[in-house]
């Protein structure tokens, strides 16, 4: 028995791929031509972006000389005074649908949108492109740092011990403070609405929005997925909804063909050209965006049908500047274990408080993987998707911000389940961890512009969400194994090294205290944000659930020098009852 979904409710004005066959064949009819339900153009049909995002007409190039047009009913009758005039016209012409035509043109044009997708960020704004992982400046930077420290470590071993200690403690209670901000803010801040209902904007108001879905070894999660998309509460003539499907996974793609009935949906099959990762399969479906505004969600997502009503509300009431509206992502499946309940705690911690902090600081916004709304025209300036990135969405919020774009944030929510098993939560931390070291590598090539571009607040931004989570996450295990000692044997951390020693070790103590109690409370207020306080229980193994963090973080530094660009990718299950 499937568990019943909160926001289950059709749509209103949902319809068919068979109404939209049946237009067009009485239009055929009316025009005395034949109706084809799908087109083959051949394999060197013309064909450009605008005839696509139109997908009103196109022609075969395999010496058929056929003409496919998806004529609108205005256009009927200037159709049939031109046929009256040349009728000989009548055997290449034919009536599709625009779904088929536009699938023909897309299926002619592949190879070079993929091609495009890979290389476009790293030709246009190379600097910005993770493809390259590490620059000749930052391998010489880090050679000499390496240099330094080891001459320091054989020169004078307790200078260079305290230096490195003081580095990752400023770090590591850099973070801790962000926390604390970000529980203040939770506790100040007013319960998310619930439901913004129907706004005042009328259908005809309304622009195309955009949604991509990529979706890899998903199968089994189509059908939910299509059934959640068809209730999002907007005119269904004006939703391009792109399931991008990568060549080479046959049982997704059957499955969507299988599970898509409404002509908003829109399969798209990625060629394996470049790396197989997601954004790699995001850059290829931006440029065949027919919407002003764009939003990806994941296959296991099931979105608020009200999301995309309030996010195009939001961004109507703001300036242009901002660019990109971050939803909150609710974990639903925190009852099965402690690693999902502590997941949701994560999730409820970083997308009902931190976010919305930064985002009322002016700072920088690490994205979450989905449920982010963005102007089109914004993220095509930013330069889209890195497909390289692991991690493509903290990159692309500070890459916003770098280009002069603000971010903000969403109530409405997005339900989203968590891992469940120690390994399949690994892989996903580990890919997450590797991803912040490519974006810090990737945005540290040129420091100065950095702090130029992003202002001394933007850069301190930076630093917490970035530098900052990285080294705590790495310097956490020898803080853990302080406490051991000094839970063990007291005496012996003050007694050896004198009393620097002594006040380091007390630094790093209070540090890590400080941080687990600024994690318990920024918990427990975001979780009673959306009235789900009783998961505040898993925060006790809070250590534990750190050093597992500390794990991944190691593995993904590992991952960084053998395999930069590999994206591990994370299962997802059907929920079950």
């Amino acid at each position: 028995m499937a568990r019943r979904d909160p926001f289950d409710r059709p749509r209103e004005d949902a319809r068919g791929v068979g109404v939209e066959a049946a237009v067009y064949r009485d239009r055929a009819r009316r025009l005395g031509l034949s109706f084809v339900p799908f087109v083959d153009l051949g394999r060197n049909a013309l064909s450009d972006i605008a005839a696509i995002h139109s997908a009103t007409f196109a022609m075969s190039s395999d010496g058929r000389r056929l003409a496919y047009l998806a004529p609108d009913d205005d256009a009927v009758p200037a159709i049939l005074r031109w046929l009256a005039a040349h009728p000989a016209a009548r055997a290449r012409l034919k009536v599709s649908t625009p779904s088929a035509i536009r699938t023909a043109l897309v299926a002619a044009r592949q190879e070079r949108l993929a091609a495009d997708a890979v290389s476009r960020l790293s030709s246009v704004h190379p600097c910005f492109s993770a493809r390259r992982v590490v620059s000749v400046g930052q391998a010489l930077a880090a050679l000499l740092i390496a240099v330094i420290l080891i001459g320091g470590a054989s020169v004078a071993p307790l200078a260079t011990i305290v230096a490195a200690n003081l580095v990752g403690a400023v770090l590591f209670f850099g973070v801790t403070a962000l926390r604390f901000v970000a529980a203040g803010y939770a506790a100040r801040r007013p319960p998310p609405i619930a439901d913004i209902g129907r706004t005042a904007f009328a259908a005809s108001d309304l622009p195309v929005y955009s949604v991509l879905v990529p979706l890899l070894d998903e199968a089994d999660l189509v059908p939910g997925l299509v059934r959640a998309l068809s209730r999002i509460d907007w005119p269904n003539e004006r939703l391009d909804v792109k399931l991008l499907l990568e060549a080479a996974d046959r049982a997704t793609i059957a499955a969507a063909r299988h599970a898509v009935r409404g002509t908003s949906f829109e399969i798209l099959i990625v060629p394996p050209i470049g790396p197989r990762t997601k954004p790699k399969a995001l850059a290829f479906a931006l440029p065949l965006c027919r919407g002003a505004f764009v939003t990806v969600y994941d296959a296991e997502d099931r979105p608020h049908p009200g999301q995309l009503r309030e996010a195009f509300s939001t961004f109507s009431k703001s300036p242009p500047e901002i660019a990109c509206l971050q939803s909150a992502i609710v974990v639903d499946n925190q009852h099965p274990n402690w690693l999902s309940r502590m997941f949701a705690v994560e999730y409820a911690a970083l997308f009902d408080a931190v976010l919305p902090v930064l985002a009322a600081l002016g700072m920088p916004l690490p994205l979450g993987g989905t449920s982010n709304h963005f102007r089109r025209a914004a993220l095509e300036d930013a330069g889209g998707w890195d497909p390289y990135n692991v991690t493509e969405d903290a990159d692309l919020g500070l890459r916003l911000a770098r280009f002069g774009y603000r971010s903000g944030t969403l109530d409405l929510p997005t339900l989203e389940e968590a891992p469940t098993t120690f390994g399949d939560w690994l892989k996903q931390r580990s890919r997450w961890s590797k991803g912040w070291m490519q974006t810090w590598l990737v945005h540290t090539r040129s420091p100065l512009r950095l702090v130029r571009e992003l202002g001394a607040r933007g850069f301190l931004g930076f630093n917490l969400i970035s530098t900052g989570l990285i080294v705590s996450s790495l310097v956490y295990p020898i803080y853990l194994l302080l406490l051991l000692v000094a839970a063990v044997d007291p005496l012996r951390l003050w007694s050896d090294g004198g009393s620097l020693a002594a006040i380091l070790t007390g630094v790093s103590l209070f540090n890590l205290a400080a941080g687990y109690f600024a994690m318990a409370i920024l918990g427990q207020r975001a979780l009673r944000l959306r009235g789900r306080e009783r998961e505040a229980a898993a925060l006790a193994l809070l250590p534990v659930y750190w050093l597992m963090t500390s794990v991944a973080s190691y593995r993904a530094l590992a991952q960084l020098f053998i395999r930069p660009h590999h994206w591990e990718k994370t299962p997802h299950r059907v929920p079950g009852p």
